[in-house]
């Protein structure tokens, strides 16, 4: 097989309000309970998708230090603030769900997986396309779509995805 073809990058960046409201217009299911990082998947992907051809894709996305600093704050609730933290709380916080609203969402996303992007951010992107080459070229999907979501835990609200496309 050919090399595949890699579309460039996109960078989005959102503010909660914005995020929250395009995150549930993009979704044809209730987003429950769902966090900047989900909501970051779901828009990133529904923009990648849009006006393209149904073909069986494969979403590949993680987060350098957003699963963490969500994970961090539940914590602090409970250590600091002895605030309650209720299981749904936690639940919301895990990409897992992201797999299940993006694929009752979009019916072309056969897998999605996520990776937690410690380090060097140039190095995970180089790491994404070689996986994403690696399962184009098996033939296990059609089409690739990358992304990088970095949710804003400052309180500011600039939350952030990069997603590239990758298809043979």
């Amino acid at each position: 097989m050919s090399t595949p073809k890699i579309s460039a990058m996109r960078e989005d960046r959102f503010d909660t309000a914005t995020l929250s409201a395009l995150a549930r217009q993009c979704s044809s299911v209730p987003l429950r309970r769902a966090g900047p990082l989900i909501e970051l998947a779901i828009v990133g992907l529904a923009k990648s998708l849009d006006k393209q051809p149904d073909m069986p894709t494969v979403a590949l996305w993680g987060s350098h230090a957003s699963i963490i600093n969500v994970g961090n704050r539940l914590i602090a609730c409970i250590e600091i603030a002895k605030e309650p933290v209720f299981p749904f709380d936690f639940l919301a916080t895990q990409p897992i769900v992201a797999a299940v609203a993006l694929q009752k969402n979009f019916p072309c996303i056969d897998n999605v997986i996520f990776q937690f992007w410690p380090g060097d951010t140039a190095v995970h992107w180089q790491r994404a396309r070689a996986l994403a080459s690696a399962w184009l070229r098996a033939g296990r999907c059609a089409r690739v779509i990358c992304g990088q979501v970095e949710a804003d835990e400052s309180g500011e609200g600039h939350h952030i995805g990069r997603w590239q496309t990758l298809w043979r």
